[in-house]
């Protein structure tokens, strides 16, 4: 199966034990890593990372289009909206990350703003964010569909001494050593899907107007329409 991203994605730190460098304001792969890589391999390399992106967008744009249909549906139409959040959340199969992170965001900022409370997300699934991949009054949310151990101390040493919530697809029972004193809690999939999103959605059926699952869409839509701008902000691509 295709990965949505290119796997160098996964290691997209700066500097010696990354993968970039950056110098004169532009991004490049580091030069040790290529030095004696004949150049034949590295355009198949070029061309994979050109196939990967393209893709992802073309993805991206089908997800817009379907969302956009979805909100435009009459209020009564509640189960078409649950049915388009329960698909695409569940979509973390391959590297799915941009997805999930969207998705997951656009469901907790809805649950907690029906309580009252603000959940943002400045950052793209692309940027260097520092792991804060949501914010809230008293945590960051650390998002990832990367189950590795190693991935997991990579998010625990961002940010450090700061609270926060880990999203996942999986639970994270096989780690919850290394995160006892910082971690407040863990979100997984099944959490998001029996807890957060029935909640809405049995308002939403008491009400019989889709005002929960709506404004779920509706911030999902933004959110890729977002990734989209960042994107376009960024040096065109070679054809």
């Amino acid at each position: 199966m295709r990965s949505e991203f290119h796997s160098t994605y996964i290691d997209r730190r700066l500097g010696r034990r990354g993968f970039l460098d950056f110098v004169g304001e532009k991004y490049g792969i580091r030069k040790s890593l290529i030095q004696d890589v004949p150049l034949a391999q590295l355009k198949a390399l070029h061309d994979e990372m050109f196939k990967s992106l393209q893709d992802a967008y073309e993805q991206r744009q089908s997800v817009i289009k379907a969302l956009e249909t979805a909100c435009a549906l009459p209020k009564e139409r509640i189960q078409e909206r649950y049915a388009l959040v329960d698909t695409y959340l569940s979509q973390v199969v391959g590297n799915r990350g941009e997805m999930f992170e969207v998705v997951s965001f656009a469901v907790l900022r809805e649950y907690f703003r029906s309580f009252g409370f603000s959940l943002q997300r400045f950052s793209t699934t692309h940027a260097n964010d520092g792991g804060m991949d949501f914010v809230a009054g008293e945590a960051i949310y650390q998002v990832t569909t990367d189950e590795s151990l190693h991935k997991v101390r990579r998010d625990l040493a961002k940010a450090p001494g700061t609270k926060r919530v880990l999203v996942r697809p999986a639970p994270a029972s096989d780690v919850q050593d290394l995160y006892k004193s910082e971690v407040l809690e863990t979100i997984d999939l099944n959490d998001l899907l029996r807890h957060f999103i029935a909640w809405l959605l049995g308002r939403d059926v008491r009400s019989k107007e889709a005002r929960h699952l709506q404004e779920v869409l509706t911030t999902a839509l933004k959110e890729f329409q977002r990734e989209n701008r960042a994107e376009a902000d960024d040096r065109p691509l070679p054809n």
